[in-house]
């Protein structure tokens, strides 16, 4: 464990203490350990060090201010044995003979693999940014588009997996803070004032953004935004002197350094705090290179980033071989340290394309039914007439589910827009009501903290006066609602799940399937359904190419795989879950789709991720083919298999933008009729 004082938030600067304190007592205190550093509080050597704990001091010099004594700045750092790391547990792991996952030997491994490229590139999150990464685009408004990639270890049936796709994101340009205002606002004449709204857009765009001072040019010198001033820079005063003393930031600039100033009607970059704020002219800074731009972009921004990356499967392939062989991992220090070889080379898994169901049109067409290929099919001079809905499943399709009542439910968590830190976070749940067809669902919605992502009020027990603990809930509102439609219990429920990060699968899990457990034994004593628990993931980075980019009969014409496309090899384990396929369903015109990772867990048996896969396939067949046929349900795509069942479709965009939708209108309806933006909102 290493503790730096003064602390320091950036991990920029705690890496730089650490590189200081490597340098001068790397060969002597530390024994020759060449140790990984994650940027905050753990640090790991290839070996025991030569103490328990130690302190120790380093000196870091400034070079970018002036004065000698306020450009050095000593650290003290802390370092203390923690604990040891085992990589037998990983071993016996690996080969399945250990049920729990060694999660910290796997981030230690992990954290090493990372250190290289986190002193040579911009770090965001998992993914590491540069310019030399390729041509850097304009996105508009002041960005551009940097590319990078994604790296993360990952333990899979094969072993321990580096996964490494292909990353873009958006960064500020390094340009002065003027030509960002006038390309940010889209300015043409850069002499006319500000308005107070373009005021509160900069002020928003670049808090927290730094800047380096371009007014002298023997002294360069590096300040972070804090807010824009009130007033133009023509009518901003300061104290110059303790007797109160008062003078323009125009007339300081021309005294000082000779500057003439020429922007005077637009406001002041301001930085520190407001007891003693530094004013930074707009025309006398720049940007610093190299940092994200983490707000939420347009519409013409996002197209731009897309038509920037894009890219067919066999280029994406290739870029991810060259990424791999620009990164020289062979050669890498910190690995060879911890004895790590890294394979460059693909891995191949075996897949398989899942048949798609077959599609009735009504008997009055020329044709009567249809078998989907490459996940579309045409409806042209198709008419239903006259318009109603078959009992398909009945008819035709899984008998699990007409056998056996059943109810599907599909939720999502929709968090507040970026830079949104207060507003609170959406939970959706619909469910089916009309068994066996499958086609109508009802759905509730409630809100709940800022960007948790358990759903809280899945089951709840509130305390009545009268009547005592009175049991409520999504989940059991929805239970009695398919019961008063049905005349029937549901003996099977199956609960699809989106929104969850990876980290958060296992406590998702337990507490939301506690939830679901509880508000059936809420409804009658003894009941018990059978669950089905399906996460779905779709924020991750593996990607499936083809093998074979020129066999036509298995790929489609972009050179992507088939839709329905499954994997079970490559499956990747999940701390508390066990992840059975993945699915890649998107048929695109450009670019490589991302797979649609579907994990079948059930409530009353837990396989372990080492079982077979043709198991676990006969257990949950019901599962993967009504997650496959499901796919080609959604109302509003008439003729395309998108990869998502109906139930998260309706739970993720129906029901949680319709509330979106309905509490804006609330909103502008309350101020139209002048109450207070506060007492609306509230």
């Amino acid at each position: 464990m290493v503790s730096i004082n003064p602390e320091s938030k950036s991990r920029a600067v705690n890496r730089e203490v650490l590189s200081e304190l490597i340098k001068l007592h790397g060969k002597t205190s530390l024994g020759g350990k060449l140790p990984a550093y994650d940027g905050r509080k753990s640090l790991y050597t290839a070996g025991s060090l030569p103490f328990e704990s130690e302190e120790f001091s380093v000196t870091l010099v400034d070079p970018e201010k002036k004065d000698k004594e306020k450009a050095e700045r000593e650290y003290k750092i802390t370092i203390l044995i923690a604990g040891r790391t085992d990589l037998y547990h990983l071993q016996q792991f690996l080969k399945g003979r250990q049920r729990d996952m060694p999660q910290e030997t796997i981030q230690v491994l992990d954290v090493v693999l990372r250190e290289s490229p986190s002193w040579n590139y911009v770090t965001v999150s998992r993914s590491f940014f540069s310019t030399t990464f390729g041509h850097r685009g304009d996105i508009g408004e002041g960005l551009e588009c940097w590319r990078g990639y994604y790296q993360s270890l990952c333990p899979t049936q094969m072993g321990l997996s580096l996964n490494i796709d292909i990353s873009a994101t958006s960064f500020f340009k390094p340009v002065t803070v003027v030509q960002f205002v006038l390309e940010f606002l889209n300015l043409r004449d850069a002499s006319r004032p500000l308005t107070d709204r373009d005021r509160v857009k900069i002020k928003k765009a670049l808090r927290g953004v730094r800047v380096e001072t371009n007014h002298q040019e023997d002294q360069i010198r590096r300040y972070k935004i804090t807010g824009i001033t009130p007033v133009p820079m023509s009518q901003l005063t300061f104290p110059v002197d303790e007797r109160g003393t008062r003078m323009s930031v125009v007339q300081y600039f021309m005294q000082r350094y000779k500057y003439n100033l020429q922007y005077t009607s637009w406001p002041c970059l301001q930085s520190g705090s407001d007891a003693r704020p530094v004013y930074l002219p707009m025309e006398a800074c720049k940007i610093v290179e190299g940092q994200r731009y983490s707000k939420k972009l347009n519409d013409k921004q996002v197209t731009n980033i897309l038509r920037a990356t894009c890219q067919r499967p066999q280029q994406r392939e290739q870029s991810i071989r060259e990424m791999v062989l620009h990164n020289k991992y062979a050669e890498d220090k910190f690995a060879q340290e911890f004895g790590i070889n890294v394979c460059s080379d693909l891995v191949s898994v075996p897949a398989r394309v899942l048949p798609p169901p077959m599609l009735r049109y009504h008997d009055s067409g020329k044709e009567k039914t249809c078998v989907p290929s490459v996940g579309q099919w045409n409806m042209i001079n198709k008419v239903g007439r006259p318009p109603s809905i078959e009992k398909a499943f009945t008819r035709f399709g899984v008998p699990a589910l007409k056998n056996i009542p059943t109810i599907i439910f599909g939720a999502d968590v929709t968090p507040p827009p970026p830079g949104e830190d207060s507003a609170s976070s959406v939970a959706a749940v619909v469910a089916s009501m009309d068994w066996p067809e499958i086609t109508k669902y009802s759905g509730l919605v409630s809100a709940q903290p800022h960007r948790q992502e358990i759903i809280e009020n899945l089951f709840s027990v509130t305390k009545d006066p009268q009547r005592g603990n009175v049991n409520g809930g999504m989940i059991r509102e929805l239970l009695i609602a398919f019961r008063r439609k049905t005349g029937r219990r549901p003996e099977r429920i199956l609960f699809y799940r989106d929104g969850v990060s990876e980290g958060q699968f296992s406590h998702v899990l337990l507490h939301e399937m506690d939830a679901i457990r509880k508000a059936c034994a809420s409804l009658e004593e003894g009941y018990q359904p059978e669950v089905n628990f399906v996460p779905v993931e779709k924020k991750h980075y593996t990607r499936l190419l083809s093998g074979d980019h020129g066999r036509h009969d298995m790929t489609d014409k972009s050179g992507n795989k088939l839709s329905g496309n499954a994997s079970y090899n490559i499956i990747r384990y999940y701390e508390g879950l066990n992840g059975l396929d993945k699915f890649v369903f998107e048929a695109i015109v450009n670019g490589v789709p991302v797979p649609t990772d579907w994990l079948s867990l059930k409530l009353q048996t837990h396989y372990f991720f080492r079982k077979t896969i043709q198991y676990a396939l006969n257990k949950y067949g019901f599962t993967y083919s009504l997650t496959s046929f499901g796919c080609f349900k959604f109302q509003r795509n008439k003729t395309t298999h998108d990869g998502i069942v109906s139930p998260w479709h309706l739970s993720d965009h129906e029901i949680s933008m319709l509330l979106r939708s309905f509490v804006a209108e609330v909103v502008r309806e309350l101020l139209k009729q002048r109450v207070p933006i506060k007492k609306a909102l509230q």
